[in-house]
């Protein structure tokens, strides 16, 4: 076994835990089926795009299927639509579209299409932080009637688990009546040795004057799977309990045990022009208040104008049918620019 790569593969937890990670030099190459070979540094592959940073042409993108051979003494993570998780460098290959990863002195032959995300794991802590915000404004004369809305999608990855915090704030104003409706769900899915299956644990904060709810807090846990994960799509269940504290206008405050069914559906298309929908799905029937349901959903559409800069089409809906509120629905469609960072 080569024993520079069993001491960086020891030193790696080191290594990422350090502030001052930095980036590799630009020295790998792709090779393309037409022949072309392209020289720079390994970003990523995420959605079935490679992205290349080159020092004479910035950070192209490579459609996967369309690359033969990669070649980097760096090491990585390849994540498999299966879940798995392998870590650590591009061995040399027999024929174009094989992928040979050499971890800890064995070699997996993996196939090329099944490979969904690879990620330098030499990288600093910012460059695994994925954030998204997005804001839209609208005003009609006849009744002065303004809508706000605000959006942020944040997350971070690492070998061990993914961390999310989805966040949204609407505040409609008229001559007649004001109202708001604000929402922010934080979730880490920590994977463990099972393909596909992950441990889930979740909190979340909502208030909704629609449903005469001054806020609601929830903390829970669960598992989930991947039913589906490809360069193209993600499709994810979790389920678990969650304990809930309400503070009604009427009611006052109260707790409740409840259970938590949730399904969360992303598709992508990285290349020109980029193309993310995020759809979830999620269903609460109270385990202490007999005959109680809650639902929530949010559809999160965005197309890429220019690099980075997106025009977004945000979509909710809540349901309780135990809401003060006169019909226990609200909902909205939303509309603005977003940036990626």
């Amino acid at each position: 076994m080569n024993i520079k790569r069993l001491l960086a593969l020891i030193l790696l937890p080191l290594y990422l835990a350090s502030p001052n990670a930095i980036a590799h030099p630009k020295t790998d190459i792709v090779t393309l089926y037409n022949g072309d070979r392209l020289t720079g540094e390994i970003k990523q592959l995420e959605g079935g795009i490679l992205k290349l940073s080159t020092d004479s042409m910035g950070t192209v993108n490579i459609e996967w299927q369309e690359i033969a051979s990669i070649d980097s003494e760096f090491f990585y993570e390849f994540q498999l639509s299966s879940g798995v998780r392998h870590f650590g460098s591009v061995d040399d290959s027999t024929r174009p579209g094989q992928l040979i990863v050499a971890e800890l002195g064995d070699k997996k032959d993996l196939e090329w299409l099944k490979v969904v995300r690879i990620r330098p794991i030499a990288s600093n802590i910012i460059d695994r932080i994925d954030a998204y915000f997005s804001a839209g404004y609208s005003y009609t004369r006849a009744n002065s009637l303004t809508q706000t809305s605000v959006k942020a999608n944040i997350a971070y990855e690492d070998e061990k688990s993914r961390s999310r915090l989805d966040a949204r704030s609407n505040l409609t104003d008229s001559d007649d009546e004001a109202s708001s409706s604000s929402k922010v769900d934080i979730d880490r899915a920590v994977w463990t040795r099972r393909e596909g299956v992950f441990r889930s644990f979740q909190g979340n904060y909502e208030q909704n004057d629609e449903l005469d709810l001054n806020y609601r807090l929830g903390v829970g846990a669960g598992f989930g799977r991947h039913f589906l994960d490809t360069y193209r799509n993600r499709l994810v269940g979790v389920a678990g309990l969650q304990v809930i504290t309400e503070d009604n206008k009427s009611e006052g405050t109260d707790q409740n045990l409840e259970l938590y069914l949730t399904s969360r559906y992303e598709a992508w298309r990285f290349n020109t022009p980029e193309l993310h929908l995020d759809f979830s799905l999620n269903l609460y029937p109270s385990i202490t208040e007999s005959g109680r349901v809650r639902s929530s959903s949010d559809l999160s559409l965005r197309w890429e104008i220019v690099e980075d800069f997106f025009y977004d089409i945000s979509a909710y809906g809540t349901y309780d049918n135990r809401a003060e509120g006169d019909s226990g629905v609200d909902y909205g469609v939303t509309t603005g620019l977003g940036y990626d960072f």
